[in-house]
């Protein structure tokens, strides 16, 4: 797709941690012809978007409470020639596992792709996946093994359905919602192309709304809790597979640009995430501050080797070092601190 003067993008989850950033994104798409049109989920987040961009008079929000449901889409779908889904339940303490993750992040991928597949202007869908779908969850090392493109996670349904692990559900649900959209696109053949990005673990600045830190989502959660937590040892590190949240964001719009762009696509930096490199990391930005200190015997259980290459040679990626994603996330907390919005 090449911006033109008609083109209008939709992007659901505009409010949230990687739908905001794509909203600076979109500052490209804007000077190149494109009009924006975001979904969010309530008055208060559309007020919040709109605070934060008054003069984009081509940046259009509307409220779309429960993308998962029936009908929901289609006016938002009127005249749009470009898709990017984004919005999905995160959050890691369901009652139902099936109800409150599984299902709604399958169907809100399929109503999507069905309403898109009867508005006849739509040539591109983006939606974004997670490289959880790619990679065996909690599988630990697998000598050898290098995750790729080709990689599919093996959970089932059942395993999903009767897991207590929050994470594992979340990371099935998108599994099964991306399987559900190359299934829809075999079956159907609609007139639209599909490409899924899938990013890893986010780190980075935010823009979406928050004003105390119950609002931060399980992505950014873990970085915020260890940042002011009092214990001087250092964290375990559970997740290895990070990407800066700006460079997940861009990953995005080259994918809704380039004509040749196609495919699933790993969007995950090279160099694996451990706590005593984010700290060591943000040492000398914040000479003032007093991080944890590892020793010689901080120990991380090395997971597979990971081979973004795909989405290095297609999106031209060098990728944003930890060290500038943790320290800017870290320079944003301490701003709210300053201004008595977060403790």
């Amino acid at each position: 797709m090449r911006g033109t003067p008609d083109g209008l993008i939709l992007v659901t989850g505009a409010s949230g941690f990687l739908g905001s950033e794509l909203q600076r994104v979109f500052q490209i798409l804007l000077n190149r012809g494109f009009r924006v049109r975001g979904t969010v989920r309530s008055q208060e987040k559309l007020d919040h978007v709109r605070a934060r961009y008054p003069d984009l008079e081509k940046l259009e929000i509307e409220i779309v409470e429960d993308i998962a449901s029936a009908g929901t889409v289609e006016n938002a779908l009127e005249s749009v020639t470009g898709v990017i889904h984004v919005a999905s339940p995160f959050f890691v303490n369901p009652k139902n596992n099936e109800k409150d993750l599984l299902r709604p992040a399958i169907d809100g991928t399929l109503n999507i792709l069905n309403a898109a597949a009867r508005t006849s202007s739509v040539r591109r869908v983006v939606i974004t996946a997670t490289m959880a779908t790619m990679s065996h969850i909690g599988s630990g090392p697998i000598p050898g093994k290098i995750y790729t493109e080709l990689d599919w996670n093996p959970v089932t349904w059942d395993e999903a359905v009767n897991s207590l692990d929050g994470h594992y559900i979340y990371c099935a649900g998108k599994t099964f919602a991306e399987q559900a959209a190359w299934k829809f696109m075999e079956v159907e053949q609609p007139s639209f192309d599909l490409i899924s990005i899938n990013p890893a673990w986010l780190i980075g600045p935010f823009l979406h709304q928050v004003d105390e830190s119950s609002k931060f989502n399980e992505s950014l959660r873990e970085c915020y809790e260890n940042i002011v937590r009092k214990d001087k040892s250092l964290p375990p590190t559970i997740v290895q597979y990070w990407v800066d949240v700006r460079d997940a964001a861009k990953a995005h719009i080259m994918a809704l640009e380039d004509p040749v762009a196609n495919g699933r696509y790993l969007v995950v930096n090279r160099h694996k995430f451990d706590w005593k490199k984010a700290f060591n990391g943000i040492r000398n930005r914040f000479p003032e501050r007093h991080f944890p200190y590892g020793n010689e015997d901080y120990y991380v259980q090395s997971r597979p080797d990971v081979d973004p290459s795909k989405s290095e040679k297609q999106f031209g990626f060098g990728w944003t070092p930890l060290s500038k994603s943790f320290g800017d996330f870290c320079a944003q907390i301490y701003r709210l601190q300053e201004k008595g919005i977060l403790v």
